[in-house]
């Protein structure tokens, strides 16, 4: 009876029919968003490109841009391609274009163009969809430069966008990578930062553990355990078993080892103070029953392959060493190594040199991988730089760092200005930095030409945006004031460790003010603060001098498990306490050093994009 009534009531009396209203088309705009938010990328594409000719012009620029973005995610990149070319010139003004323009360029290998491209569109411009395109792009750019603090928070953005299903793994292993890459301690201030965000805390804290699970892949599974429970269906959830696998494969440990150092009356100090690090790291291993055993031959400069045969025929299984530069090279160069080496130092690449062997490790604490990264960091602040170092053998080797490393980042480099020790050399040297002098002559050629006695007020120059300085503490405790005297103070000033000590002295150092340098995280009480102590307390006088190379064969030690995993995932991170070490495809590591700050004197930790301060 109800479906009667119904039908009943559908009906009208004869002579009064009504027409229906006609049903309007479908809008080609809002079936191709269905299709492209259900991840029919082809189809989607496809459909934006039948948008009506006489579509309103905003619509129609909306469409080309998801077009050429859909085309892309559908892998169809010659279409892309096309109808980006055929929009020519007017492309960089559609922000949608303008995106596919910049995923284009990563594609074929231009990282850095993609990044500034991609970073310059305004996201509040876009939809959901494309603001996670820029965010994949940015983080995949970043991450292929090696810039993990802008990488890691694009890929945690990407995550919480729109994406395509099908690249979740991938998405996942490159954020963990990027996120690990960081430094122990800027991951921790992230994580105490992202406490209101439940996402973004979930990836901190879980590449945090990550970091740990290299060290101790036991210990960390409960905390990894706990992690999935404080996170249910968090998108790195199934990164968890990834995490444990690579650190339990990766954490395989030699039998035997052998440690190849000077002991005579040059080197000895210094190679005293890397055997006792390394000892006191083989000394508090956790895993005692899987700490290898350890031979210690001395070498004093002569024949480095004798002592390495003589390592194998007693069984060693690693051969750690030697410390000095030409002995590496010697070592580099046998044709026979049965076993894996990681040598203290590394050799100077050469043009044409044969690809490095895959036993063959390098690790040295090296003024040009410090100069490397202090030229990064002081990059953000601007491109100009100028480099002050001293007239000596070491200030030319860092000044020359320095400089290839700023002009490989596309900076220009003003000039190098050197200086000698003599008590006059720090003012003639900031004078020659900042032009004053020629400031001078000017003003005193126009008092001659006029011949009255003209009162000109001297400047320095106002290009520089950045002073890079080679400086051990003296040097720089004479240099810094005289930049506040000539009215300089507001060029921020970066430097390497070698402007530190070692301990603090704030009475003294309060005329660094404002410098920024790298140092080692374990000097600071960042990281393993028990081994620093116990150094301290073993040998109280070397440690003072030589606390670092203490740090060095604590790596040295800790990182052995870990070497040929490093070199076939290059964003394996392993912390130390020299730095977070992560190793190039010729096999040599390197290390991300904590950035300090001298305040009133002491230096002061700060994260990666603080450090700007005045003096």
């Amino acid at each position: 009876m109800l479906v009667a009534a119904l039908i009943t009531g559908a009906c009208t009396a004869p002579g009064n029919v009504e027409e229906s209203a006609p049903t309007p088309p479908p809008d080609p705009l809002a079936s191709a968003d269905r299709l492209l938010a259900q991840g029919q990328y082809a189809q989607a594409a496809a459909a934006y490109q039948a948008l009506p000719a006489d579509a309103p012009p905003e619509q129609s620029a909306r469409a080309l841009g998801l077009a050429a973005l859909a085309w892309q995610e559908a892998g169809d990149l010659p279409r892309a391609a096309q109808l980006l070319a055929a929009q020519g010139p007017a492309a960089a003004s559609n922000p949608l274009l303008a995106l596919a323009g910049a995923r284009a360029e990563l594609r074929a290998g231009q990282a850095e163009t993609a990044l500034a491209h991609a970073q310059a569109i305004e996201p509040t411009t876009l939809a959901p969809y494309a603001r996670g395109v820029r965010a994949r792009v940015i983080a995949a750019a970043a991450t292929g430069l090696r810039n993990f603090p802008v990488a890691g928070p694009a890929w945690i953005e990407a995550f919480a966008l729109p994406h395509p299903v099908t690249e979740q793994t991938i998405m996942g292993e490159a954020a963990l990578g990027s996120l690990t890459g960081l430094g122990a301690a800027e991951l921790g201030q992230r994580i105490a930062a992202s406490a209101a965000d439940p996402a973004a805390h979930g990836w901190y804290s879980l590449a945090a553990l990550a970091q740990q699970a290299n060290l101790d892949p036991t210990a960390v599974a409960p905390r990894l355990d706990e992690w999935r429970q404080r996170h249910p269906g968090h998108p790195a959830t199934p990164l968890i078993e990834g995490i444990l696998e690579r650190a339990s494969a990766a954490s395989a440990r030699p039998a035997r080892v052998a440690l190849i150092l000077p002991f005579d009356a040059t080197l000895g100090t210094a190679g005293r103070a890397v055997r006792d690090g390394f000892i006191t790291a083989w000394f508090r291993d956790g895993q005692r029953q899987a700490r290898p055993a350890l031979t210690v031959y001395p070498n004093g400069g002569d024949d480095i392959l004798k002592d390495y045969q003589r390592a194998v025929a007693d069984g060693a299984q690693f051969v750690i060493g030697p410390l000095q530069k030409n002995l590496v090279e010697r070592l580099a160069a046998s044709p026979d190594l049965p076993v894996p080496v990681l040598a203290l130092n590394v050799v100077d690449a050469r043009p044409g040199a044969p690809a490095a062997r895959p036993g063959f490790y390098q690790f040295g604490l090296t003024p040009e991988d410090e100069a490397a990264q202090v030229a990064r960091r002081a990059y953000g602040v601007g491109t100009r730089a100028l480099i002050i170092a001293p007239s000596s053998p070491w200030g030319t080797r860092l000044g020359a760092a320095y400089g290839r490393a700023w002009q490989s980042l596309g900076g220009t480099v003003l000039g190098q200005v050197v200086y000698s020790d003599a008590a006059d050399a720090y003012v003639a040297a900031i004078r020659r930095a900042l032009n004053i002098d020629v400031s001078e002559a000017r003003a005193a050629a126009l008092r001659r030409r006029l011949g009255i006695p003209l009162h000109a007020e001297v400047r320095h120059r106002a290009d520089i945006d950045v002073i890079l300085l080679a400086a051990l503490p003296n040097n720089a405790r004479q240099l810094l004031p005289q930049l506040r005297y000539f009215g300089a103070d507001s060029i921020p000033v970066f430097a390497t460790s070698n402007v530190y000590a070692g301990a603090s002295s704030a009475e003294r150092d309060v005329d660094l003010n404002g410098l920024v340098f790298g140092d080692m995280p374990w000097l600071f009480g960042q990281v393993d603060r028990e081994s620093y102590d116990l150094v301290r307390r073993s040998w109280p006088g070397p440690a003072a001098s030589y606390a670092r190379l203490y740090a060095f064969g604590i790596d040295a030690y800790r990182v052995l498990p870990f070497l040929s995993r490093m070199r076939a995932r290059a964003s394996m991170r392993v912390p130390g306490v020299t730095g977070d070490l992560w190793m190039d495809t010729d096999g040599v590591l390197h290390r991300n050093m904590s950035w300090l700050r001298f305040d009133d004197g002491v230096p002061t930790v700060i994260g990666e994009a603080d450090g700007l301060g005045t003096r």
